[in-house]
């Protein structure tokens, strides 16, 4: 895997993490909520089960108060209205009401008529629980409310049901109604199944959502490779067409100097040594173009000298920057006439070759542009040292210039200014350029980590 895979991967892994804990919390939240849901909702209908008990009681107690609270009537009669009474009241498709005294004999129950007259205090339901007396003792601490497993009329089969009940103390019955709470289960797994559904549906868009998510980030980072790939490309031609621009231009440089410099001086010197011939021949004496030859070879060995250097300063790799940017400066001065002050406070000869160079053409650069351009009259360099840095300051007293419109020419000038920037950015450093009309200054500084050993110590 290339490192934009492995940049994509990285993105695109952890989206997928952070969905499915999404996810994961989101169902257990749901799952939360939906038992909540139940919950409330069961207590809610529950509730309004037990008030709707507590009304059908006191209609009950409402339809036999009058025979109940009659004291002139007599008590077994009263108690046979009664009985008649709550016999006849019924209420829904399962709804009647029973009566029991508080040993567990049964009194009254109209669907259940072989229970009068019976013992119940001992009856359990399927689950084992004492249905009666459970009913007899919430009647008489006023509680009230029991929930058991009863055989429902309608279906002849056991659900479960909610009661209530109580107690005409002076007579000691406990009179009970109840209603079957099977469909509040059957309600309760309706809406958590509905829920569920919903649950299921959420996992499955926030999953789609994960992988449209990771569909959509796979595809920007094709895209972003895609484009870095063409820019890198675009710059890559970019660059190779400068490259292939300097060398053109260095070759020509080359090519001028050798064609109207050394070969004109080395004619004059061929053509110097062919008229000493001929006056040695005509006994004539060739001293002066013998001396004429001389020069012109002495000039055209010095020209060769300057070409070499030009295109490679061995002094760098002999002495060190210091000792080459100040053999440039002396030249420079020689041949321009522009006077040079040289300041050289800098580390020994420890500075990588190609850091010693990148200093150099930066030097060399920014004479030549004082030459053609400036109309200095005087250059001051120095090389310094500081806690970070190691600097290269260039200033001279021209005329200065507009230094952004320069470094935005596609001219040789504006060119020269860039190649100088990547120069130095190549070893991660900073170039400045200050311009007015007093002068220019040019600051090149390079981190002092480049060095090859730590050093403090001034050259000598």
């Amino acid at each position: 895997m290339n490192l934009s895979q492995k940049i994509q991967l990285l993105s695109i892994l952890p989206l997928m993490l952070a969905m499915l804990v999404v996810a994961l919390v989101t169902e257990n939240q749901f799952e939360k909520l939906s038992t909540q849901t139940a919950n409330s909702f069961r207590e809610s209908v529950t509730n309004s089960r037990k008030q709707e008990l507590k009304n059908y009681i006191s209609l009950a107690l409402s339809s036999i108060d009058h025979i109940y609270e009659n004291n002139n009537q007599d008590n077994d009669a009263a108690k046979e209205l009664v009985i008649d009474i709550l016999t006849g009241l019924e209420y829904g498709e399962d709804g009647y009401f029973f009566v029991y005294n508080d040993n567990g004999d049964s009194v009254a129950h109209p669907r259940q008529a072989y229970r009068i007259g019976e013992n119940w205090w001992d009856l359990q339901g399927p689950n084992g629980q004492f249905i009666i007396r459970d009913l007899i003792n919430s009647a008489k601490d006023k509680t009230g409310f029991v929930e058991y497993v009863w055989e429902k009329p309608s279906k002849q089969e056991f659900t479960k049901k909610l009661a209530y009940s109580v107690m005409l103390e002076r007579w000691q019955w406990m009179i009970g109604t109840g209603i079957y709470i099977d469909d509040i289960d059957l309600d309760v797994s309706a809406m958590q199944a509905e829920v569920d559904k919903k649950i299921q549906s959420s996992s499955y868009v926030i999953l789609f959502i994960a992988l449209a998510a990771s569909v959509v980030v796979f595809f920007c980072g094709i895209f972003l490779q895609f484009s870095e790939r063409k820019l890198a490309d675009s710059k890559l031609q970019e660059l190779t067409k400068r490259i292939l621009n300097t060398q053109d231009e260095e070759r020509r440089r080359v090519s001028r100097e050798l064609h109207d410099g050394i070969s004109q001086l080395i004619a004059s010197a061929k053509f110097s040594l062919e008229t000493a011939e001929i006056k040695i021949k005509n006994n004539k004496n060739p001293d002066n173009d013998i001396a004429v030859a001389q020069k012109r070879i002495g000039q055209t060995l010095q020209d060769l000298r300057r070409i070499s250097r030009d295109l490679h300063p061995a002094v760098l790799d002999d002495h060190g920057l210091a000792t080459g940017v100040q053999a440039l400066a002396k030249s420079f001065s020689e041949r321009t006439g522009i006077k040079v002050v040289f300041n050289d406070i800098l580390v020994r000869n420890l500075l990588p070759l190609d850091a010693k160079t990148s200093l150099y053409r930066v030097a060399q650069e920014c004479l030549t542009n004082i030459e053609r351009h400036s109309d200095a009259t005087c250059v001051e360099i120095s090389l310094s040292v500081d806690s970070l840095w190691i600097v290269l300051s260039i200033q001279d007293n021209g005329k200065g210039f507009n230094v952004e419109s320069f470094e935005r020419s596609r001219s040789s000038e504006g060119i020269g200014l860039r190649n100088m920037h990547e120069r130095i950015a190549y070893h991660k450093g900073v170039l400045d350029i200050v311009s007015n009309k007093k002068g220019t200054l040019l600051i090149a500084k390079i981190p002092k980590t480049i060095l090859r050993y730590a050093a403090n110590t001034t050259e000598g």
